[in-house]
């Protein structure tokens, strides 16, 4: 075999579409292509750089770690990692915390699944209709789109959905609603307990992947009361919410239920790979020693990155500036949405938004597409999402100057009225309704 032969190399197609050039340089909320223009992310590197690309201090405590010691395994400790977990567990909702580190997101949820399997004896769990917990096997049964789970073999008798009420609109959840929830939540655990007793219930507080949607924290308690009636924990999925980027530390918070288990990762690392499972230590080391070990959990570089982020989140209070960042993008939307009626349902949690493109009374993918087409040409980058794939999702870091501010919700409405320009007039009758947690 001729080993300079030249290849046509592709990176795989399953790790998701390219939005924008090659970045080779980041700065708070701007990237940078080789061509030195400037791309403003306002998805925040799928809502991980919370504190904005290349942040001084995480980039300075990751630079020092690099020169001490990178890697010991998942077995051997380092005083970074126990830097960490103190701190993790100092800042958690918990009387006599204990954290497991784990390298993902998903591999929270899965190392959760675990703790709450041998903690309450029981094997089945029920998650919630437009979850999104990961593309591993166990917590792609808690992921809602079927499209994800395709090519995964999963358990069939172990995961129960359950629906809840629609939470795009500005209003509270309606008592009627709240009851027919209930109902359907318990059939839902009475599932469960068939299938071997119900271990876990888990949801995310704001389910941001299809379109921010907010479960109110009083239909959190709901929740949480339902599944300790079962014997079950409530397991807080905040790998996207937590630690200020919806406006509190953690959503508990807001609860007068504390979740048995929360989930952090994103925020955690600020672009270095690290999650964690936090919970009080009798229910967390339910989990008999070795049963989840992995190489990289608890590196030494990601947990220093990790620990300067914490430090930063409480001396800049990220979270009381995600409630103002979110509260001013919740009037900059509904002012627009005055301009162009279809850009309805606007809501915020934090640094967290979106708003949905309705024509006609219906959820409209295709308006949606172009106005992520037109931000993409104006050099602003932004997911999509929603059950219909009509939701305009709006995740900027939350520490914003002004002018970058300025620069995001100027290129945010030039992109908005470029859309707006191939609708067809009759179309344009549609209303904002505006739903914010501050």
């Amino acid at each position: 075999m001729n080993s300079n032969r030249e290849k046509n190399v592709a990176e795989a197609r399953s790790t998701g579409t390219t939005l924008g050039p090659e970045f080779h340089s980041g700065q708070g909320p701007w990237l940078r292509a080789a061509d030195g223009t400037a791309w403003f992310d306002a998805t925040s590197g799928s809502g991980a750089a919370t504190l904005g690309h290349q942040h001084p201090a995480v980039v300075a405590a990751a630079t020092a770690q690099l020169g001490r010691l990178v890697h010991t395994g998942c077995k051997l400790g380092s005083d970074a990692r126990a830097s960490l977990v103190r701190r993790l567990g100092e800042l958690s909702p918990y009387r006599s915390p204990a954290v497991l580190p784990t390298v993902t997101g998903a591999e929270a949820v899965e190392s959760a699944l675990k703790i709450a399997r041998a903690a309450t004896g029981h094997r089945a769990v029920v998650g919630f209709t437009h979850g999104y917990h990961g593309k591993t096997t166990g917590a792609l049964g808690l992921t809602w789109r079927a499209e994800f789970r395709q090519y995964s073999a999963l358990p069939t008798d172990a995961v129960v959905t359950a629906s809840l009420p629609e939470l795009r609109g500005p209003q509270a959840v309606c008592p009627e609603d709240t009851a027919a929830f209930l109902s359907g939540l318990e059939a839902a655990l009475d599932q469960a307990d068939r299938l071997g007793g119900t271990a876990a219930v888990v949801l995310e507080p704001v389910q941001v992947t299809e379109g921010v949607l907010i479960v109110p924290p009083a239909l959190l308690d709901e929740i949480a009361r339902a599944a300790h009636a079962r014997g079950a924990l409530l397991v807080l999925d905040e790998i996207y919410t937590a630690l200020g980027r919806a406006g509190r530390m953690f959503t508990a918070e807001l609860m007068s239920e504390t979740p048995d288990l929360t989930l952090v990762g994103k925020t955690l690392g600020n672009g270095f790979p690290i999650g964690a499972v936090v919970g009080e230590r009798e229910v967390v080391d339910a989990l008999p020693a070795g049963v989840q070990t992995s190489t990289f959990s608890g590196s030494p570089v990601s947990c220093a990155a990790a620990a300067a982020v914490l430090e930063t989140v409480v001396a800049e209070d990220l979270p009381a500036r995600a409630r103002t960042l979110g509260a001013r993008l919740a009037d900059d939307l509904a002012r627009t949405a005055k301009t162009f009626p279809w850009l309805s349902r606007v809501r915020t949690a934090g640094a967290l938004a979106a708003f949905d493109c309705v024509v006609d009374g219906r959820p409209h993918p295709g308006l949606a597409r172009a106005v992520r087409e037109a931000a993409l040409r104006g050099r602003l980058l932004l997911f999509g999402g929603g059950p219909e794939d009509a939701t305009i999702k709006i995740v900027p870091p939350a520490l914003l100057t002004g002018s970058d501010y300025d620069a995001l919700i100027t290129s945010l409405t030039t992109a908005i009225g470029e859309a707006d320009r191939d609708l067809p007039a009759t179309a344009r009758a549609a209303g904002a309704e505006v739903e914010t947690v501050r």
